[in-house]
Order: structure tokens, then C-alpha cells, then sequence
């Protein structure tokens, strides 16, 4: 998806043949399934569940309202919930958008996405971590690299494009 997979082929091409890989992830795409087929010998899948599966433990709710009544809701989520809250937009321009909304709510947000660069990502998730922000706004670019413990809830204020994307969201 995000255009890397030469890089990827160049850097094995540089690793020893005689190694050990190992792949972890909640889901694994077909595309990245073919590429490891291509450089592993006899590669093992083990499975915990099915591919996509939510963890039993996460308690799940859906809100069904009218998009211009969005972020009203977002905002009565956003009182009710006083600890750690990671939101998922579709887009970098919403992700933009919400994260000026929620500041505007009084809220301390900061956003993750394509558009920012490398020191303003890692200063958003550290001060996510560290509580500067209660809010970290993120699109799907950032589904499969946030690893903070303690957050109390997440929010998809937009569905995923793709549906193997919701639980690496949640």
C-alpha cells in the first residue's frame, strides 16, 4: 500500500540466505504473505485466531448519526471519557480537521499522519504517552505502529477503507 515493497526486496537481497524471519501481526495481507513466501524456506503460520479477529475482551458500540452531527457527538465521547483516547480518521485533511475541532472543545490533541514528518509523529506519540495529549488523532498509516498502553478508549470517527485495518484500529 505504501509503495515500499522495492525497498523491501533491495534489503533482502542483502541479508545472509542461511537466517531465521519471523513475521508478527494481527492480520497479514495476501501481498506480504507472497513476499515472505518468495524469501523464506518452508515458511509456518501459527495462528491465535482467525485473521481479524478482535480480542474477546474489547467492548464494541456503534453510533449511528448524521455526518454534520459528528462531531457533537465526538465531543459528549470526549467529556465522558477522562483517560487516554485514540481517534481514527479516514483522511489526513480530517485528521487535520478533527484534531483543530477537539482543541477547539478544550481538549490537548496532537495528530499522526502521512503529511507530518518524522520528529512531529514521535513527538505527538510521546506526548500522547506521556499524557501531554488526551488525544491522539491518527489515520490508518499509524494503525500498525501505535503501541501505548492505557488508553481507556478508541474511536473511529471513520470506518476504514479496508476492513482488516478496524482491528489493528481497536
Amino acid at each position: 500500500d505504501m509503495g515500499v515493497a522495492p525497498q523491501i526486496e533491495k534489503i533482502l537481497r542483502f541479508l545472509p540466505k542461511e537466517r531465521q524471519t519471523m513475521l508478527f501481526s494481527a492480520t497479514i495481507p495476501q501481498e506480504v504473505m507472497e513476499i515472505a513466501a518468495k524469501h523464506m524456506k518452508l515458511p509456518v503460520c501459527v495462528e491465535i485466531a482467525p485473521s481479524g479477529t478482535a480480542a474477546e475482551s474489547i467492548t464494541q458500540e456503534l453510533f449511528i448519526v448524521k455526518k454534520d452531527a459528528k462531531s457533537q457527538l465526538l465531543g459528549k465521547l470526549l467529556t465522558q471519557y477522562h483517560g487516554a483516547v485514540l481517534l481514527f480518521s479516514r483522511t489526513k485533511h480530517n485528521a487535520r480537521r478533527i484534531t483543530r475541532s477537539i482543541r477547539d472543545m478544550g481538549h490537548s490533541a496532537a495528530e499522526i499522519h502521512s503529511n507530518r514528518t518524522l520528529p512531529q509523529r514521535r513527538e505527538a506519540l510521546e506526548g500522547f504517552k506521556s499524557g501531554k495529549y488526551k488525544v491522539l488523532v491518527a489515520t490508518d498509516i499509524a494503525a500498525r505502529g501505535i503501541d501505548v498502553t492505557g488508553i481507556e478508549v478508541v474511536i473511529n470517527y471513520d470506518l476504514p477503507e479496508d476492513t482488516q485495518n478496524y482491528v489493528h484500529r481497536i
